[in-house]
């Protein structure tokens, strides 16, 4: 399904209910923390297994077999595919097709054409989730340094923020060293 920010929200407070997440778009970073959201959700001890499309190209049936697989120590576990285009089309579609998955995937694409298969394939089906992100506008990302502040306690006044934000250029990386890339 398509998802609006509503929606992914939603579906990121228990992301257990959701088989495939596809966060796409141009905002990097953006999709990169709503991927850990996702772990986070399932707590800390749960058990990341991280892969690329291009194992996945060659090997598609193991995106299901993760996702359907019992963490070694008795904990939740999620699959993060990064990055992920069109070649792991076959992969999602063996992971939907799948009569169970158990553990959310997430996949994180860059900017996707309205003609790419994956994109297709994540928007029609009702156990996937969709989300576009986009660069976030200085506003946006004033907002955002915000609540990066706040989640570690501390507060910050408007107008520090908007410099914060000015300085960082807009790169939300540069802002917060949580939003690095992993």
């Amino acid at each position: 399904m398509k998802a609006n920010r509503a929606q992914l929200e939603k579906a990121l407070k228990n992301p257990a209910a959701t088989r495939l997440f596809l966060l796409h778009g141009p905002d990097e970073a953006g999709n990169q923390a709503l991927a850990r959201r996702v772990g986070a959700a399932l707590g800390p001890e749960a058990e990341k297994i991280a892969l690329s499309g291009a194992e996945l190209k060659g090997d598609p049936a193991r995106l299901a077999d993760e996702a359907a697989a019992l963490s070694m120590f008795g904990s939740g576990r999620w699959v993060v595919v990064s990055p992920a285009g069109d070649e792991v089309t076959e992969a999602a579609t063996a992971l939907l097709s799948a009569p169970a998955a158990g553990n959310p995937v997430v996949l994180i694409a860059g900017a996707l054409k309205a003609t790419s298969k994956l994109l297709k394939l994540a928007t029609a089906d009702a156990q996937a989730v969709a989300f576009a992100s986009y660069l976030p506008d200085a506003r946006d990302f004033a907002r955002l340094v915000g609540e990066l502040a706040r989640a570690r306690g501390l507060q910050v006044q408007q107008d520090v923020a908007q410099r914060l934000a000015e300085a960082a250029g807009a790169n939300r990386p540069r802002a917060s060293p949580r939003c690095r890339r992993s």
